[in-house]
């Protein structure tokens, strides 16, 4: 037997039926060396030597959590301005915080990505907003041109 029936062999599953995750990594993978249990492969993204392990996308911005097992402060979160991609080459992350902990890297990360939400919704008003405040001016009546100076001048 090959090693191609054994992988496909593995994916049925021990009692003969078909292992549902194995049949989708068979059909996801691009070629057989790939078989590891987890579908589609990807080389990791990588910075600084540091492998990016999350990331959240809130606009144009990017906040990721990468760690570096050798590095003094294993994790670290960055932030990355997307539309910033094609004048610098490539992803350019800035403001690294570094720790110790993944813990409070990931705390970091949501707080840093919930914090630039929380700044879009105020410099960018809601859809909602934006027609309740134009049905209040189409509500209120227009003051008449030149209304008071008219009433001054015939007293």
């Amino acid at each position: 037997m090959n090693r191609e029936q054994e992988i496909k062999k593995q994916a049925e599953g021990q009692d003969g039926k078909e292992n549902h995750l194995g049949a989708a990594e068979l059909s996801a993978e691009q070629n057989m060396n790939m078989i590891d249990g987890i579908p589609n492969n990807e080389k990791p993204r990588v910075n600084q030597n540091y492998v990016i392990l999350e990331n959240e996308i809130v606009g144009e911005k990017e906040f990721v959590l990468a760690k570096n097992p050798a590095a003094p402060l294993p994790y670290v979160t960055w932030e990355r301005n997307m539309l910033n991609d094609e004048q610098k080459g490539g992803e350019n992350f800035y403001w690294g915080k570094y720790f110790c902990s993944h813990e409070a890297a990931r705390k970091n990360l949501h707080e840093r990505a919930d914090g630039e939400r929380e700044d879009l919704r105020e410099s960018r008003p809601s859809l909602l907003r934006n027609l309740r405040q134009n049905q209040e001016g189409i509500a209120r009546p227009a003051a008449p041109a030149g209304g008071r100076e008219k009433q001054e001048a015939s007293l």
